[in-house]
């Protein structure tokens, strides 16, 4: 399964308290490697642990220090391998 990561599908202008890492199993770990990050406010903190958990991946949330990022942001952690030219 390919996984996009971008941003959520909502638009809020609340500000942003917690980030909903994303984890994928990795060495016998549900918290093996980290994805992704859903940087969300209050109210949408269970909408990004639902999303992580549809995709298959395992949710943990941290709080944030003040953050200008807008609530829905999500940062991909995951390396792409470039192919040269």
């Amino acid at each position: 399964m390919s996984i996009t990561f971008g941003t959520m599908p909502h638009i809020c202008t609340g500000g942003v308290t917690a980030a909903v890492e994303a984890y994928s199993p990795a060495g016998g770990l549900a918290h093996g490697s980290l994805d992704a990050t859903a940087y969300v406010c209050p109210a949408h903190v269970d909408t990004a642990r639902a999303m992580w958990t549809e995709e298959g991946l395992t949710p943990f949330t941290a709080q944030t220090a003040n953050s200008t990022t807008r609530c829905g942001a999500i940062t991909d952690f995951r390396q792409t391998t470039d192919t040269p030219a």
